[in-house]
């Protein structure tokens, strides 16, 4: 998969988005990428900023605007690329946001934006964006191996979100989630505390649904995780350079024998439970 491709990255403005479109413009021949972010500014001086490094070659560099968490934003987002391209090849989608440990905000409060972003968001883009996903075209949810579940929740809990067949399932445990986090009583109700690690397991299982629905049409979808990378989600704590880390997520867009329907960790497919 090297030429003429569609592709969108969201959430890239900074980070392992921006290192996968940088790396996706290394690796493409003749394909039009989107940096998308939710705040313009940013989003055009990610594109300034790469474009001033990197040579395009045959590629072409657009931003475009976009929020993930609102219905407008994505349905405007969708209408153009429809209208524009008449579909799309390969979605990324990256976006996300973590509190730190030592953040004052309440277990409900976190809960409720983490959960929103990193899992409704996801799943509401995905929702105008999955139908334009031409024959043989990819998808890869950028998602944590902090998603993956053994250990960290009940028995009951675990069956309850790999067992899961619609989506509505899915909602329904996020939910509940969100209710024990409001009540302080998480590890009661077989949840771990963080709002982060149930909102990554909601999005692989979310990432398996969608392989289902696209399996029809040959499109390969995963959910990887792309390592401890040293981002301002991580506090520059991490290891890996966000290049290192975007190296599975682009494997994993462009790869002619890449895995499907799994949770994949540094190239490698990993049980997420």
């Amino acid at each position: 998969m090297s030429s003429s491709k569609i592709v969108v990255v969201t959430g890239a403005n900074k980070g392992i988005g921006k290192a996968t479109v940088q790396s996706l413009i290394e690796k493409l021949q003749k394909s039009v990428i989107y940096l998308t972010a939710r705040d313009e500014n940013r989003g055009q001086k990610a594109v300034t900023e790469i474009t001033s490094i990197k040579t395009l070659a045959t590629n072409e560099l657009r931003f475009h605007q976009l929020d993930i968490t609102d219905e407008n934003s994505c349905k405007n987002f969708a209408d153009y690329i429809q209208n524009t391209h008449q579909g799309l090849d390969i979605l990324i989608n990256n976006a996300g946001i973590m509190f730190s440990n030592d953040a004052k905000e309440s277990a409900e409060i976190q809960a409720e934006a983490t959960i929103g972003i990193n899992y409704y968001g996801t799943k509401l883009i995905s929702s105008h964006l999955l139908p334009l996903i031409r024959k043989g075209g990819r998808v890869v949810n950028i998602c944590s191996s902090l998603g993956v579940m053994k250990k960290r929740y009940s028995d009951e809990r675990i069956k309850q979100l790999t067992s899961a067949k619609t989506l509505e399932e899915i909602d329904a445990f996020v939910e509940e989630y969100k209710k024990h986090a409001k009540d302080n009583t998480r590890k009661v109700g077989g949840f771990p505390e963080s709002a982060y690690q149930v909102s990554k397991s909601a999005e692989i299982a979310l990432t398996l649904l969608q392989a289902k629905e696209l399996e029809a049409k040959n499109v390969i979808v995963n959910a990887c995780c792309p390592g401890y990378v040293a981002t301002d989600m991580t506090h520059h704590k991490g290891y890996l350079t966000v290049e290192q880390g975007a190296d599975t997520p682009v494997y994993l867009a462009i790869d002619e024998n890449p895995p499907n329907s799994s949770f994949v960790y540094q190239r490698k497919v990993t049980n997420w439970y």
